[in-house]
């Protein structure tokens, strides 16, 4: 059975089957075309016909995303390996002491890991004074602004550094900036 459609009734039986098939068809074409006049970073990602709802632009926007949160927590984070030397007293004979020590130990690992081992009061001392790797921030603030400083070098004895600690004699091996 027909149902008349109202614009076709006046010339016979107008199908609204017919209808609705013209109708799809318009629409259809209607959203080709809308699409069509999207530019291409907005349109619609398709992949073997199935239509995943992403455009380019919005694939763009999330590997950004994803790379500030990579370079946040991993990538463009400082870090510095170094060993110390604590000695908990913080007396001036033993700031001018330490001050000595400096230009003994000079860039001579070996020599400063086994001063470590024999003299620091810090429990790092079983590894010769070795701290591993370490983040800005991790450390004392004076701790972390003498390990950090540019004008720090590595590969030499730098200190004596105050902390809540007492003072520390610092061997840094490595860093980033």
């Amino acid at each position: 059975k027909c149902i008349p459609y109202a614009s076709l009734s006046s010339y016979g039986c107008g199908c609204y089957a017919a209808v609705v098939v013209a109708d799809d068809a318009a629409e259809e074409e209607m959203r080709r075309a809308r699409a069509m006049a999207k530019p291409w970073l907005m349109r619609s990602i398709v992949v073997a016909g199935v239509n995943l709802w992403l455009s380019p632009a919005s694939v763009i926007a999330i590997l950004l995303f994803l790379s500030q949160i990579y370079y946040f927590f991993v990538g463009s984070r400082q870090w510095c390996e170094a060993s110390h030397i604590l000695i908990k007293d913080t007396s001036p004979k033993t700031k001018k002491s330490l001050e000595t020590m400096v230009k003994e130990l000079g860039g001579n690992s070996r020599k400063f890991g086994d001063v470590a081992a024999k003299y620091s009061q810090c429990p790092s001392k079983v590894k010769n004074g070795d701290l591993g790797r370490f983040y800005e921030g991790d450390m004392a603030p004076a701790f972390n602004q003498a390990c950090f400083d540019p004008k720090s070098p590595v590969g030499k004895t730098i200190g004596p550094v105050q902390t809540q600690f007492g003072f520390h004699l610092i061997y840094i091996r490595n860093r980033n900036l």
